[in-house]
């Protein structure tokens, strides 16, 4: 009992911690924005870098099958890069699958 009573606390403390000093959990989250920023041959082949990808599942209809009376559909996650604008820079398919069952009528 003082074993659970000793680790509750602990725990209780730790999370503590966690509210009320985000800063030690983000301590590289604020940079400053408001630097120039000049075009130089280098920083324009990092930009491609510094884009946060995306991540989103496309159907695949040749993988589609059925199976056992159901009609399985195959859905393959992306990474998906975009500029500022919205348009795809680069589209890269990785190894995650979705499968979605309904049986055929």
């Amino acid at each position: 009992m003082i074993r659970i009573l000793g680790l509750s606390s602990l725990m209780l403390f730790c999370i503590f911690l966690v509210y009320a000093y985000p800063q030690i959990a983000q301590k590289n989250s604020d940079v400053e924005t408001n630097a120039t920023v000049q075009e130089d041959p280098e920083t324009s082949n990092n930009i491609l870098e510094t884009i946060i990808p995306e991540f989103e599942y496309l159907h695949e209809e040749a993988l589609d099958k059925e199976v056992d009376g159901y009609i399985v559909e195959t859905y393959r996650e992306y990474e998906i890069h975009r500029d500022q604008a919205g348009n795809i820079i680069k589209q890269i398919p990785t190894s995650n699958y979705e499968y979605i069952r309904y049986r055929s009528y």
